[in-house]
């Protein structure tokens, strides 16, 4: 990829700049004459009506000469002051232009990085974090003066660059898909807080306000990533324009506050996530885009998934009637998929803290968030009783309109501990078959997204959250699937078809090192885990393993009863 410096080309716009303002002037200057030419004219003929005295005409027309003179000094005058300003405005723009540039990478060389920048209050007053400081967001675009790829490769095709020792198939062209016009806008994950005591906890932490967020981050992971990969490769997403959503309000993005609640806390997501969206077409030329992902991690795939369809309008409704039927709006949530379950009791992990994920709990969190606004209007219609159950994909999914992509694991590494209670010990029996039963149920909740007409899945058999670096099923990587997937229109839904727990060669959670994992190579984690079991019970006699099981049974059922009767969805 060839990038051209932009210096000549700054200088050359304020150049331009500076002629347009001349031009103005002159015209302007040409018009005060020419009625000041007017106003003596008619001034004349009103004399002569009046039949003035020849030395009061005099007078007039020498009053009219000096009032033409007065007028032309204070033209030139006006004109002369006017450039002086203009030279200096011009050239503090044109640095400040050329400094915006060099940082977000108009100015021909990619950075890495990108700084934080902060809503305006006063444009948007609602959006904000916990703490009520202003939401903020990461902006790092794309450079605008490169080369056409022939240029440089003329035996490449047009959009495809050669390269030597690729993997595409022995063609040696290493397919590019996003351009300077892609734009893949990214809500951070980080969890929620569901009550006053958490929220005003985590408003002092980075997620919760934008004072702490991070002054830099770096754009070198996931689909954000505008670093080559470990053989030099350009990635599908590289080229894109990058832009960050800073999570600081703890509220899966769905909060609609007007006002701090009673404990000083705003849940303002959503305004934030739309405010941002707006920045982006008032202030950074989004409206040029041919493609916008919209895209989530985690929490900020929750909220995406409800409120993709609403986003993707504010969009359109912002650009040009040619703008609007031309660009292409997808989501592309990370780890987003939900669907209600408190089933804790196969964990049996009492020393872990876990935030309800049942749709009782999810009732309650919907009225503190002030989300109900956010839910999305298609599937509200159909479960006017229960609408907070639209809050998660397995119900507001079937009612989207805007083309979604599924990047979920089978077994969620954060999801199982942080709302099932799992402690991740894959050596003690009752957490495996826990894991087994969670990824079964995994399977069915994506089933409907497999059989979509539009929608794309990814979903590896590794336990694991959001990071799909590196992740390949049936020998496609998570990138270029996406990437397919966005760019041509083809239906990737590839989910593992292996049975057993992180059966995935390519899953990083695969630990080789410990005792259960040493057979994975061999068979299935679920058979090692069997082998296991077998020898350890061989060591016990039949009595103690049935009174172990009986004690485990009933340790489980207090639990389940504990639970029930603290989660009980209210009516």
């Amino acid at each position: 990829m060839v990038l051209r410096d932009d210096r000549s080309w700054t200088r050359a716009r304020a150049r331009e700049r500076t002629r347009d303002a001349a031009r103005v002037a002159t015209i302007d200057a040409m018009s005060r004459f020419a009625r000041a030419e007017r106003d003596l004219v008619a001034i004349r003929e009103r004399a002569r009506a009046r039949t003035l005295k020849p030395a009061s005409a005099r007078s007039v027309g020498a009053g009219v000469g000096l009032l033409t003179v007065a007028t032309a000094l204070c033209v030139m005058a006006g004109v002369s002051i006017g450039n002086k300003l203009f030279d200096v405005v011009s050239v503090k723009h044109a640095a400040r232009d050329h400094e915006r540039e060099a940082m977000s990478g108009l100015s021909g060389v990619r950075r890495l990085t990108a700084e934080k920048m902060e809503l305006d209050m006063e444009r948007y007053p609602k959006a904000r974090c916990l703490d009520g400081t202003p939401g903020a967001y990461y902006v790092n675009l794309a450079p605008v003066r490169v080369r056409d790829v022939e240029d440089e490769y003329p035996s490449a095709k047009r959009g495809s660059v050669a390269r030597a020792g690729d993997s595409s198939g022995g063609s040696g062209i290493a397919r590019e898909y996003a351009t300077s016009k892609t734009w893949v806008v990214m809500l951070q994950g980080g969890g929620e807080c569901t009550n006053a005591p958490e929220c005003s906890e985590r408003s002092g932490t980075e997620r919760g306000s934008s004072e702490l967020l991070p002054d830099e981050i770096v754009f070198d992971r996931g689909i954000q990533a505008v670093t080559a990969d470990d053989a030099g490769e350009d990635l599908p997403f590289s080229r894109a324009n990058m832009v960050t959503v800073g999570y600081c309000s703890g509220d899966v993005y769905m909060g609609r506050s007007d006002e701090a609640d009673a404990s000083g806390m705003w849940h303002s997501g959503a305004h934030i996530v739309e405010a941002v969206l707006q920045e982006l077409v008032r202030a950074y030329g989004i409206e040029e885009a041919d493609v916008i992902v919209l895209a989530g991690r985690s929490a900020g795939g929750i909220g995406l998934i409800a409120q993709v369809d609403r986003w993707a309008e504010l969009h359109r409704k912002k650009f040009s009637a040619i703008a609007r039927s031309t660009v292409k709006i997808v989501g592309a949530p990370f780890a987003g998929f939900h669907y209600f379950h408190n089933d804790t009791e196969g964990a049996a992990d009492d020393s872990l803290k876990y935030i309800p994920w049942d749709e009782g709990s999810f009732k309650q969190y919907v009225n503190y968030w002030h989300a109900s606004e956010s839910l999305p209007k298609a599937c509200v219609e159909v479960n006017q009783d229960t609408p907070w159950r639209c809050m998660v994909a397995d119900y507001s999914f079937p009612h989207t309109r805007t083309p979604l992509f599924f990047s979920q694991a089978l077994l969620d590494s954060v999801v199982m501990r942080l709302h099932d209670n799992f402690g991740g010990d894959f050596t003690r029996h009752k957490q495996v078959e826990f894991a087994q039963e969670w990824q079964t149920q995994m399977r069915r909740v994506l089933e409907p997204a497999m059989s979509h007409a539009t929608a794309g899945v990814f979903a590896p058999s590794c336990y694991m959250h959001t990071d799909f670096d590196g992740i390949v099923i049936n020998g496609i990587s998570h990138h270029v699937a996406l990437a397919e997937w966005v760019f041509e229109n083809k239906p990737i839904r590839l989910i593992d078809g292996c049975r057993e727990l992180m059966c995935n060669p390519t899953c990083r959670s695969r630990d080789k090192s410990s005792t259960l994992f040493s057979d994975l190579d061999d068979g299935a984690l679920g058979h090692a885990f069997d082998r296991k079991r077998r020898r350890d019970e061989d060591e016990l006699s039949g009595e103690k393993v049935a009174a172990e099981r009986k004690t485990g049974d009933a340790r489980a059922q207090r639990k389940n009863n504990r639970r029930r009767a603290r989660h009980r969805p209210s009516d």
